[in-house]
Protein backbone atom coordinates (compact mmCIF):
# COMPACT_ATOMS: atom_id res chain seq x y z
CA UNK A 1 0.00 0.00 0.00
CA UNK A 2 1.31 3.46 -0.95
CA UNK A 3 2.16 5.68 2.05
CA UNK A 4 1.21 8.80 0.07
CA UNK A 5 -2.27 7.42 -0.58
CA UNK A 6 -2.85 7.06 3.15
CA UNK A 7 -1.59 10.56 3.83
CA UNK A 8 -3.85 12.03 1.13
CA UNK A 9 -6.80 10.13 2.60
CA UNK A 10 -5.92 11.45 6.07
CA UNK A 11 -5.89 15.04 4.79
CA UNK A 12 -9.21 14.70 2.93
CA UNK A 13 -10.82 13.17 6.03
CA UNK A 14 -9.39 15.89 8.24
CA UNK A 15 -10.72 18.69 6.02
CA UNK A 16 -13.95 16.86 5.15
CA UNK A 17 -13.55 18.07 1.58
CA UNK A 18 -11.49 17.07 -1.45
CA UNK A 19 -11.31 20.66 -2.70
CA UNK A 20 -10.08 22.06 0.63
CA UNK A 21 -7.57 19.23 1.07
CA UNK A 22 -6.31 19.69 -2.51
CA UNK A 23 -5.77 23.39 -1.88
CA UNK A 24 -3.91 22.64 1.36
CA UNK A 25 -1.75 19.99 -0.33
CA UNK A 26 -1.23 22.19 -3.41
CA UNK A 27 -2.32 19.47 -5.86
CA UNK A 28 -5.25 19.37 -8.28
CA UNK A 29 -8.63 18.02 -7.21
CA UNK A 30 -8.74 15.39 -10.01
CA UNK A 31 -5.30 14.12 -9.01
CA UNK A 32 -6.32 13.89 -5.34
CA UNK A 33 -9.55 12.09 -6.25
CA UNK A 34 -7.56 9.52 -8.24
CA UNK A 35 -5.27 8.92 -5.24
CA UNK A 36 -8.29 8.28 -3.00
CA UNK A 37 -9.93 6.01 -5.57
CA UNK A 38 -6.70 4.00 -5.90
CA UNK A 39 -6.54 3.54 -2.13
CA UNK A 40 -10.16 2.39 -2.03
CA UNK A 41 -9.47 -0.11 -4.84
CA UNK A 42 -6.46 -1.46 -2.95
CA UNK A 43 -8.46 -1.82 0.26
CA UNK A 44 -11.51 -3.24 -1.44
CA UNK A 45 -14.06 -0.93 0.20
CA UNK A 46 -15.32 2.65 0.12
CA UNK A 47 -13.78 5.17 2.48
CA UNK A 48 -16.13 8.08 1.78
CA UNK A 49 -19.77 8.51 0.92
CA UNK A 50 -21.65 11.54 -0.35
CA UNK A 51 -23.92 13.45 2.02
CA UNK A 52 -25.63 16.22 0.12
CA UNK A 53 -22.94 18.46 -1.32
CA UNK A 54 -20.27 17.22 1.07
CA UNK A 55 -18.60 13.90 1.87
CA UNK A 56 -18.41 11.84 5.05
CA UNK A 57 -16.43 8.81 6.13
CA UNK A 58 -18.02 5.39 5.91
CA UNK A 59 -17.88 3.17 9.00
CA UNK A 60 -14.76 1.45 7.66
CA UNK A 61 -13.35 4.80 6.66
CA UNK A 62 -13.63 5.99 10.25
CA UNK A 63 -11.54 3.04 11.42
CA UNK A 64 -8.88 3.70 8.77
CA UNK A 65 -8.79 7.35 9.78
CA UNK A 66 -8.16 6.50 13.43
CA UNK A 67 -5.24 4.27 12.42
CA UNK A 68 -3.84 7.03 10.18
CA UNK A 69 -4.13 9.52 13.05
CA UNK A 70 -1.85 7.35 15.15
CA UNK A 71 0.69 7.12 12.33
CA UNK A 72 0.77 10.74 11.25
CA UNK A 73 0.60 12.26 14.72
CA UNK A 74 3.33 10.13 16.24
CA UNK A 75 6.19 11.73 14.32
CA UNK A 76 5.88 14.51 11.77
CA UNK A 77 8.52 16.54 9.99
CA UNK A 78 8.22 19.70 7.93
CA UNK A 79 10.76 20.81 5.34
CA UNK A 80 8.70 23.68 3.91
CA UNK A 81 9.84 23.10 0.36
CA UNK A 82 13.55 23.28 1.12
CA UNK A 83 15.96 20.74 -0.29
CA UNK A 84 17.45 18.67 2.54
CA UNK A 85 20.93 19.77 1.53
CA UNK A 86 19.87 23.41 2.02
CA UNK A 87 18.58 22.93 5.54
CA UNK A 88 21.15 24.48 7.84
CA UNK A 89 19.55 23.97 11.25
CA UNK A 90 17.55 21.30 13.04
CA UNK A 91 14.90 22.24 15.59
CA UNK A 92 13.00 19.56 17.51
CA UNK A 93 9.69 20.31 19.24
CA UNK A 94 8.26 17.84 21.74
CA UNK A 95 4.55 17.93 22.57
CA UNK A 96 2.47 16.16 25.17
CA UNK A 97 -0.50 14.04 24.00
CA UNK A 98 -3.10 16.77 24.56
CA UNK A 99 -1.47 19.35 22.30
CA UNK A 100 -2.85 19.65 18.76
CA UNK A 101 0.02 18.82 16.40
CA UNK A 102 -1.57 20.63 13.42
CA UNK A 103 -1.61 23.95 15.29
CA UNK A 104 2.06 23.61 16.24
CA UNK A 105 3.15 22.59 12.74
CA UNK A 106 1.22 25.37 11.02
CA UNK A 107 2.49 27.99 13.47
CA UNK A 108 6.06 26.74 12.91
CA UNK A 109 5.63 27.08 9.17
CA UNK A 110 4.42 30.67 9.54
CA UNK A 111 7.45 31.56 11.67
CA UNK A 112 9.83 30.10 9.08
CA UNK A 113 8.10 32.17 6.39
CA UNK A 114 8.15 35.38 8.42
CA UNK A 115 11.81 35.04 9.40
CA UNK A 116 12.81 33.53 6.02
CA UNK A 117 14.65 30.78 7.85
CA UNK A 118 15.65 27.38 6.50
CA UNK A 119 14.90 25.72 9.81
CA UNK A 120 13.97 22.03 9.66
CA UNK A 121 11.17 21.45 12.15
CA UNK A 122 10.78 18.00 13.66
CA UNK A 123 7.71 17.46 15.78
CA UNK A 124 7.73 14.52 18.18
CA UNK A 125 4.64 13.47 20.06
CA UNK A 126 3.83 10.88 22.72
CA UNK A 127 4.63 7.65 20.87
CA UNK A 128 8.26 8.73 20.54
CA UNK A 129 8.79 11.16 23.36
CA UNK A 130 7.05 12.40 26.49
CA UNK A 131 8.84 14.23 29.28
CA UNK A 132 6.12 13.28 31.75
CA UNK A 133 7.00 9.63 31.05
CA UNK A 134 10.74 10.08 31.39
CA UNK A 135 11.76 11.43 27.97
CA UNK A 136 15.20 12.97 27.61
CA UNK A 137 14.99 16.77 27.54
CA UNK A 138 18.39 17.01 25.84
CA UNK A 139 16.75 15.72 22.66
CA UNK A 140 14.58 18.79 22.11
CA UNK A 141 14.73 22.57 21.86
CA UNK A 142 11.10 23.28 22.71
CA UNK A 143 8.49 21.35 24.71
CA UNK A 144 4.78 22.22 24.81
CA UNK A 145 2.48 20.70 27.39
CA UNK A 146 -0.65 21.53 29.40
CA UNK A 147 1.09 20.29 32.54
CA UNK A 148 3.76 21.77 34.81
CA UNK A 149 7.00 19.83 34.64
CA UNK A 150 8.83 18.84 37.78
CA UNK A 151 12.52 19.66 38.18
CA UNK A 152 13.46 16.06 37.41
CA UNK A 153 11.27 15.99 34.27
CA UNK A 154 12.32 19.24 32.65
CA UNK A 155 16.08 18.68 32.96
CA UNK A 156 17.82 21.53 31.14
CA UNK A 157 14.54 23.10 30.00
CA UNK A 158 13.05 26.19 31.63
CA UNK A 159 9.59 27.73 31.42
CA UNK A 160 9.43 30.30 28.63
CA UNK A 161 5.74 31.23 28.64
CA UNK A 162 2.32 30.06 29.81
CA UNK A 163 -0.57 30.62 27.39
CA UNK A 164 -4.21 30.46 28.46
CA UNK A 165 -6.62 29.55 25.66
CA UNK A 166 -10.43 30.01 25.81
CA UNK A 167 -12.43 26.79 25.57
CA UNK A 168 -15.73 26.95 23.61
CA UNK A 169 -18.37 24.51 22.45
CA UNK A 170 -18.11 23.49 18.77
CA UNK A 171 -20.63 21.92 16.42
CA UNK A 172 -20.47 20.95 12.73
CA UNK A 173 -21.77 23.47 10.23
CA UNK A 174 -21.59 20.89 7.44
CA UNK A 175 -23.41 17.91 8.97
CA UNK A 176 -26.37 18.06 11.32
CA UNK A 177 -25.35 16.94 14.78
CA UNK A 178 -27.39 16.11 17.85
CA UNK A 179 -26.60 18.95 20.21
CA UNK A 180 -26.63 16.77 23.31
CA UNK A 181 -24.25 14.13 21.89
CA UNK A 182 -20.92 14.93 23.50
CA UNK A 183 -17.48 13.98 22.16
CA UNK A 184 -14.93 13.83 24.96
CA UNK A 185 -11.16 13.55 25.33
CA UNK A 186 -9.71 10.54 27.15
CA UNK A 187 -10.08 10.41 30.94
CA UNK A 188 -6.30 10.73 31.19
CA UNK A 189 -6.47 14.24 29.69
CA UNK A 190 -6.56 17.41 31.75
CA UNK A 191 -9.05 18.80 29.24
CA UNK A 192 -11.39 15.96 30.24
CA UNK A 193 -11.08 16.90 33.93
CA UNK A 194 -11.80 20.53 33.06
CA UNK A 195 -14.84 19.55 30.97
CA UNK A 196 -16.22 17.25 33.68
CA UNK A 197 -15.82 20.01 36.26
CA UNK A 198 -17.62 22.54 34.05
CA UNK A 199 -20.51 20.16 33.32
CA UNK A 200 -21.03 19.53 37.03
CA UNK A 201 -21.44 23.27 37.50
CA UNK A 202 -24.00 23.64 34.67
CA UNK A 203 -27.16 22.08 36.04
CA UNK A 204 -29.40 23.01 33.08
CA UNK A 205 -27.31 21.20 30.47
CA UNK A 206 -27.46 17.41 30.08
CA UNK A 207 -25.15 15.71 27.60
CA UNK A 208 -24.86 12.11 26.45
CA UNK A 209 -21.24 11.03 25.90
CA UNK A 210 -21.07 9.40 22.46
CA UNK A 211 -17.35 8.74 22.15
CA UNK A 212 -13.96 9.31 23.77
CA UNK A 213 -10.55 9.60 22.13
CA UNK A 214 -6.93 10.12 23.16
CA UNK A 215 -6.23 11.89 19.83
CA UNK A 216 -7.09 15.58 19.57
CA UNK A 217 -7.39 15.29 15.78
CA UNK A 218 -10.03 12.58 16.19
CA UNK A 219 -12.09 14.90 18.39
CA UNK A 220 -11.85 17.70 15.82
CA UNK A 221 -12.68 15.34 12.96
CA UNK A 222 -15.69 13.91 14.81
CA UNK A 223 -17.11 17.40 15.40
CA UNK A 224 -16.67 18.38 11.74
CA UNK A 225 -18.45 15.23 10.61
CA UNK A 226 -21.42 15.82 12.89
CA UNK A 227 -20.95 12.93 15.31
CA UNK A 228 -21.57 15.30 18.20
CA UNK A 229 -20.38 18.48 19.91
CA UNK A 230 -17.20 19.07 21.91
CA UNK A 231 -15.61 21.56 24.28
CA UNK A 232 -12.23 22.40 22.73
CA UNK A 233 -9.60 25.15 22.95
CA UNK A 234 -10.43 27.71 20.29
CA UNK A 235 -6.88 27.69 18.89
CA UNK A 236 -7.36 24.05 17.81
CA UNK A 237 -10.45 24.96 15.77
CA UNK A 238 -9.30 28.09 13.93
CA UNK A 239 -8.87 26.50 10.49
CA UNK A 240 -12.20 24.69 10.76
CA UNK A 241 -13.92 27.94 11.74
CA UNK A 242 -12.32 29.93 8.92
CA UNK A 243 -13.32 27.27 6.39
CA UNK A 244 -16.92 27.33 7.59
CA UNK A 245 -16.84 23.74 8.86
CA UNK A 246 -17.84 24.38 12.47
CA UNK A 247 -19.86 26.78 14.60
CA UNK A 248 -18.58 28.19 17.89
CA UNK A 249 -20.80 28.71 20.91
CA UNK A 250 -20.18 30.43 24.20
CA UNK A 251 -18.67 33.70 25.44
CA UNK A 252 -15.67 35.26 23.70
CA UNK A 253 -13.58 34.69 26.82
CA UNK A 254 -14.59 31.01 26.72
CA UNK A 255 -16.34 28.83 29.27
CA UNK A 256 -12.95 28.40 30.92
CA UNK A 257 -9.24 28.79 30.05
CA UNK A 258 -7.03 25.88 29.02
CA UNK A 259 -3.34 26.26 29.85
CA UNK A 260 -0.34 25.50 27.64
CA UNK A 261 3.17 25.69 29.11
CA UNK A 262 6.05 26.33 26.73
CA UNK A 263 9.49 25.14 27.88
CA UNK A 264 12.68 25.88 26.00
CA UNK A 265 16.30 24.80 26.02
CA UNK A 266 17.77 28.32 26.46
CA UNK A 267 19.60 28.05 23.14
CA UNK A 268 20.26 31.65 22.13
CA UNK A 269 20.37 30.91 18.41
CA UNK A 270 16.67 29.96 18.55
CA UNK A 271 15.49 32.81 20.76
CA UNK A 272 14.17 34.97 17.89
CA UNK A 273 12.37 32.02 16.32
CA UNK A 274 10.72 31.02 19.64
CA UNK A 275 9.72 34.62 20.34
CA UNK A 276 7.79 34.81 17.04
CA UNK A 277 6.35 31.33 17.58
CA UNK A 278 4.87 32.32 20.95
CA UNK A 279 3.54 35.63 19.56
CA UNK A 280 1.66 33.75 16.83
CA UNK A 281 0.28 31.22 19.32
CA UNK A 282 -0.93 34.09 21.50
CA UNK A 283 -2.74 35.59 18.50
CA UNK A 284 -4.60 32.36 17.74
CA UNK A 285 -6.55 32.59 20.99
CA UNK A 286 -7.97 36.03 20.12
CA UNK A 287 -10.90 35.22 17.84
Amino acid sequence: MNYNHLFYFYEVAKFGSISKAAKHLTISQPSLSIQIKTLEDNLGFRLFEKKGRSIALTERGQKVYLHCSRVFQSTQELFYGFDKKEVTKNFTIGISPEVDSSLILETSQKVNTILKMKLKIKLISKMDFNLEDGGNSSDISLYITNKSLSSSSKGLLSLYKTIKIPVNLFQSQVHKAKEKNLIMPSKSFSLRDETDLYLKQVVDEKFDIQMESDFISSLIFSVINGYGVAFLPISYMLDSMQEGLVLKYGPKKGYWLHKLNIYWSNEEQYQQWIKHFVILLMKTKKV
